[in-house]
């Protein structure tokens, strides 16, 4: 599966890459200084498309790592779950083992 992410991902960077050096014209970008001055930047569009491009990447990227970060933090919680039932169950069947050979010992005696 991670595989066919990778391939995803490169086919839609070409994609991207293609479609910003196919445009190379300059554009006008409108900014809000203050309360209602708007100042703008001259920027090619292959620039603007690739930062957008890029900030998207980050994002997913980020959400991707908090989720995996979130998931692994829930499976140690299971294992340890997991780890304390076990012990207790060992130890459960110790008491049961005990209380066994107890009685098989005062059973032997009479």
């Amino acid at each position: 599966m991670s595989t066919l992410k990778y391939i995803f991902f490169i086919c839609l960077i070409i994609v991207v890459s293609l479609f910003a050096a196919k445009n190379m014209h300059t554009v006008e970008v409108y900014f809000f200084d203050g309360l209602s001055t708007v100042s703008s930047i001259k920027v090619p569009t292959m620039i603007l498309v690739s930062c957008a491009f890029g900030i998207g990447f980050l994002m997913a990227w980020f959400f991707e790592v908090f989720t995996q970060f979130k998931l692994k933090s829930q499976l140690r919680e299971k294992e340890k779950r997991i780890e304390r039932l076990e012990q207790e169950l060992f130890k459960l069947n110790q008491s049961s083992d005990f209380s066994l050979e107890l009685k098989d010992n005062s059973l032997s005696n009479t």
